[in-house]
């Protein structure tokens, strides 16, 4: 509930006032990765990490900011061996902890995940398509860590990528989605990789990837646990148009990368990061001086869609976050 009232006043503070709170935080704390996902070029980043106590203090920096909901993510986040302490002490402090995760060391990192409010798992359809993005086994792990998250009572929900090899894996995803009694969220293969500049050589063609997202929106109707909404569905069945929305980057969000640097956004100012961003000072001076987008309208990070629309006030954005947290 305290959340709830926090992130009320919060809005308040944005949208009537114009203030800068980062009150989800998006935190890369490695680009280490046991995959190698087509889609991604996580691998080809920079490799420095900040240390254990680097990230703690900054846990307390980002408290005092306004900071309440902080997913760690990479990379692989759990390949760092500190990985228990971080979330342990995130936990201590207050902040809805969130982790994204591959699955493939869950079920040896139990421990970590009791100090973790909500994974999310990444699963891109059926075993063939899943596997031949992200590499033989991956399917099989993820429903392994999907099956241990259920089993020691962690919340759970699905990540699922649209691209050109799983689009007529939507039903069995969703099905699996129902089957485990969890949500499952949709988003597209950029037109880049992920964490790079590169073109993406697996992202979907649009004619194929809009019935897609036409399908998602039936099987939403029909009660199937979609975490999107039907508003971030329509929003997300324009890519790779360009369409604006509010943005709430470097206004209610901030994205940290492992070597400490922060971003408005991860996606539309990655060449920021890429060329070396500005390290020095603490996260507070870092999230004063960040720079926010200018004249973006290519928003297709379905969790960042949702949060978007939840602070334009969109009716249908702000009950699906009340049902899906």
């Amino acid at each position: 509930m305290r959340h709830v009232f926090e992130t009320a006043l919060a809005l308040l503070k944005i949208r009537v006032f114009h203030k800068r709170i980062p009150l989800f935080v998006s935190w890369n704390i490695t680009f280490r990765c046991n995959l190698h996902c087509l889609y991604c070029g996580s691998c080809d980043a920079p490799q420095a990490e900040l240390d254990t106590q680097e990230v703690l203090d900054g846990l307390e920096i980002l408290w005092g900011l306004g900071t309440r909901w902080i997913t760690f993510g990479g990379g692989e986040p759990l390949l760092r061996k500190d990985l228990g302490d971080i979330v342990r002490r995130s936990k201590e402090i207050g902040f809805r902890t969130y982790l994204s995760t591959n699955g493939w060391r869950v079920a040896d990192k139990t421990e970590e995940l009791k100090h973790v409010d909500h994974v999310n798992l990444s699963l891109d359809g059926t075993r063939e398509a899943h596997d031949r993005v992200r590499g033989a086994g991956a399917y099989d792990k993820a429903m392994e860590a999907l099956k241990t998250c259920k089993a020691i009572g962690v919340p759970v929900s699905l990540q699922f990528v649209l691209n050109r090899y799983n689009l007529d894996a939507v039903d069995h995803a969703v099905a699996t989605a129902s089957e485990y009694n969890v949500p499952i969220m949709f988003q597209p293969a950029t037109k880049w990789l992920s964490t790079s500049l590169k073109e993406n050589p697996i992202a979907p063609d649009t004619q194929s990837y809009r019935k897609a997202v036409a399908r998602i929106a039936d099987l939403k109707r029909q009660g199937a646990p979609v975490r999107n909404s039907h508003a971030g569905l329509r929003h997300l069945a324009c890519w790779p148009e360009p369409r604006s929305l509010f943005c709430v980057a470097g206004r209610a969000m901030a994205i940290l990368e492992p070597d400490g640097s922060m971003l408005a956004c991860h996606q539309c100012q990655v060449g920021q990061f890429l060329e070396g961003a500005d390290k020095t000072g603490d996260m507070a001076e870092k999230f004063r001086e960040l720079r926010l987008p200018k004249q973006c309208a290519q928003c297709w990070c379905a969790p960042v869609v949702e949060l978007c629309l939840f602070f334009s006030l969109h009716p249908e954005a702000m009950c699906n976050a009340f049902k899906y947290g």
